[in-house]
């Protein structure tokens, strides 16, 4: 596999930082950790390259000697807050900085985008057009698979629509999928054959039964979520 070329630099070696840099470090050694020293952090057995500093003194910042043309930054913050004043301090001092931050909700996530991150892993909202859109380097997309999948016991799985379902003859705005802990992908609607419809919000699709869900969510969630269509075995 290419190597990635440039500088990384990982703010943040909670859960997050710890796996993108397990992940990176197979593509490219020169990777730069960034923790903030006013902050306990558990770094005793790590073998990273750790650098502590204090995140919201700009000269901290400006010390890492960043290349803002060359180098790419993930904020990989455990609290959101943090990613959220970091890539406001970034964007302030380096105009032309890539910064792929990550985020734990939707709006967390438009926030990041206008704060200026040039790309945002929403860990609980990533559909597969969102993966093909940032993920464009096969060790970020196992990084974030391990994070989002193993780290949260998630699981995709297609469902197909049973005749006289909760959701038979519903716009997609007028049922509630986060209630059941659901995550909606992709629709494959039977009326126009085999094609994958991606979730827009910008179009109200109508459920039907034999319509077919993409679908994220955990275990328990799925399996009552089934129950509650009526396909009892899935």
């Amino acid at each position: 596999m290419k190597q990635i070329t440039g500088r990384i630099f990982i703010f943040g070696y909670g859960s997050f930082g710890k796996h993108l840099y397990k992940h990176l470090y197979k593509h490219n050694k020169n990777i730069t950790v960034v923790i903030d020293n006013t902050q306990t952090q558990d770094v005793q057995d790590s073998q990273a390259n750790i650098v502590s500093i204090n995140i919201k003194q700009n000269d901290d910042v400006l010390s890492l000697g960043i290349d803002p043309k060359e180098d790419i930054i993930y904020c990989a913050m455990n609290k959101t807050a943090n990613n959220l004043f970091l890539v406001l301090t970034l964007k302030t001092l380096f105009k032309e900085i890539n910064i792929i931050a990550i985020s734990n909700s939707y709006e967390n996530a438009r926030k990041l985008k206008y704060a200026g991150a040039s790309s945002v892993i929403d860990l609980y909202e990533a559909t597969a057009r969102r993966f093909v859109n940032i993920l464009t380097k096969p060790a970020v997309t196992r990084a974030v698979d391990e994070i989002i999948y193993k780290e949260n016991d998630l699981k995709m799985a297609e469902i197909v629509l049973p005749e006289n379902s909760a959701v038979d003859k519903k716009l997609l705005s007028q049922f509630d999928f986060k209630a059941h802990g659901i995550i909606l992908i992709a629709i494959i609607d039977k009326e126009k054959g085999n094609d994958l419809y991606f979730v827009d919000h910008r179009v109200d699709h109508k459920l039907d039964s034999g319509d077919t869900l993409v679908v994220v969510a955990k275990k328990n969630d799925l399996e009552r979520f089934q129950k509650f269509l009526g396909n009892e075995n899935g």
